[in-house]
């Protein structure tokens, strides 16, 4: 079972973000492809209330869906940020874990991996997240 790495209910300022949408998926419309801070990612768009345009930038919201065995481990470098892991929506996430916030190829709060995980604060780690949910504000 997937389970989000904050609850969706409670939006931070931190977690909003501007994305320019590159592909939509011509069988699946929440499944769209953005890039990020300079970094292309495919994500389920879990809320957009109104239609989305390739090459549009818009006001997002992103949240890290973990599963209940999800991956995480520490890494003494870092060569990528990114890595897709087969072909669905899940990804290995390469950044620094510091406190609440996980610092990849965007900032994310994952207030969850700090306190599963304390040993790995003010480390390089590898998380795999099952899939980034999108939210269009």
């Amino acid at each position: 079972m997937a389970t989000p790495l904050k609850k969706s209910s409670d939006p931070t300022p931190n977690n909003l973000k501007k994305a320019l949408v590159v592909a939509i998926n011509e069988h699946v419309d929440e499944d769209v492809t953005l890039v990020i801070d300079g970094i292309t990612v495919n994500c389920f768009a879990s809320v957009y209330p109104y239609e989305i345009s390739i090459g549009n930038t818009y006001d997002i919201e992103l949240t890290l869906t973990l599963t209940e065995n999800y991956e995480i481990q520490s890494v003494t470098s870092i060569d990528r940020l990114v890595e897709k892991k087969g072909n669905g929506y899940a990804y290995f996430l390469y950044g620094k874990l510091c406190n609440d916030i996980f610092n990849t190829f965007t900032v994310f709060h994952g207030e969850e991996i700090h306190y599963e995980h304390p040993e790995l604060n003010d480390q390089f780690i590898k998380l795999e997240v099952s899939r980034i949910d999108a939210t269009f504000l």
